[in-house]
């Protein structure tokens, strides 16, 4: 009875047998499409401290840039950043040209760039300096303000290893990113060097 029921399942495996040698070739494999490699976005040239950019509706000026390893805040007390740590300061003005009253630039709009790392601003009012964080947000037709930001980076990173960055319609850099297939891409970016 085994016999009997194997005989079918053994013919089968034969036909396919030779209806597989008799087919027609099969055409070569096509090799997938590679990936293109992701354009580096290439950032503009610094500008140096001092010099004015002109976006939309506001002029900003980077003034000077500064290390410390502490500072004392408005309420007299001293601070230091965490070990391994110092503090970098960045004085910019921004003004509204435009007629109509606008809103300040949030304070991610900004960022300390040493090579491809990138450094947000973080809270920090120092005695006698205006913390750009703690400014209203609404700025009237003809109005300027003039605040410094502060920034904690690597002890080891001096002025000349760092590049001031306003980015007015992104909070970060992104530059491995492709502008063509990334809508945050082609956004603006204005660099200052540190040092004059």
């Amino acid at each position: 009875m085994k016999k009997i029921a194997a005989l079918p399942l053994i013919g089968l495996f034969i036909l396919t047998a030779c209806a597989t040698s008799n087919a027609a070739p099969s055409a070569p494999a096509t090799p997938s499409p590679q990936p293109s490699p992701t354009e580096v976005k290439v950032l503009p040239t610094p500008v140096a401290p001092g010099e004015l950019i002109v976006y939309e509706e506001f002029e900003v000026v980077m003034h000077e840039a500064e290390i410390t390893s502490s500072y004392v805040n408005e309420y007299g007390a001293n601070r230091e950043p965490s070990e391994g740590k110092r503090l970098l300061w960045v004085h910019i003005t921004i003004k509204n040209t435009g007629q109509n009253e606008i809103n300040l630039p949030a304070s991610e709009h900004f960022s300390v760039l040493n090579g491809t790392v990138e450094y947000k601003p973080i809270y920090g009012h120092r005695q006698d300096h205006a913390d750009y964080m703690a400014l209203t947000t609404g700025l009237v037709q003809g109005q300027m303000v003039d605040a410094w930001l502060r920034f904690d980076i690597p002890a080891a990173l001096e002025l000349q290893d760092l590049q001031f960055a306003f980015l007015p319609e992104s909070s970060q850099i992104s530059t491995g990113f492709s502008s063509s297939e990334y809508s945050w891409g082609d956004h603006p970016i204005y660099l200052w060097t540190c040092t004059p």
